[in-house]
């Protein structure tokens, strides 16, 4: 009985780590042609301001250089143009 209890909770704990390498698994940022104001960060296309920035997507700046890669396609992007609504 005792053998049968660790044997499930060891089974447990497995599958929860498992499930949490998943939720943190890095995606990749592509390069993209959307430029931005050169502070590090996070930020939803507009095509109104910059054509190359597309509507829905989000894309990372990086510190100092100008340039934007491309995440992809977010949900709060293309409800609210925002990262979060």
């Amino acid at each position: 009985m005792k053998f049968t209890t660790v044997f499930a909770l060891v089974a447990c704990i497995a599958g929860v780590v498992s499930a949490s390498d998943n939720v943190l698994e890095k995606k990749s940022c592509t390069p993209s042609s959307c430029l931005c104001n050169g502070i590090q960060g996070q930020f939803c296309g507009d095509e109104s301001i910059n054509s190359a920035c597309k509507n829905g997507r989000v894309y990372e700046c990086a510190r100092g250089t100008g340039k934007a890669c491309d995440y992809g396609r977010r949900d709060s992007c293309r409800k609210c143009g925002k990262l979060s609504c």
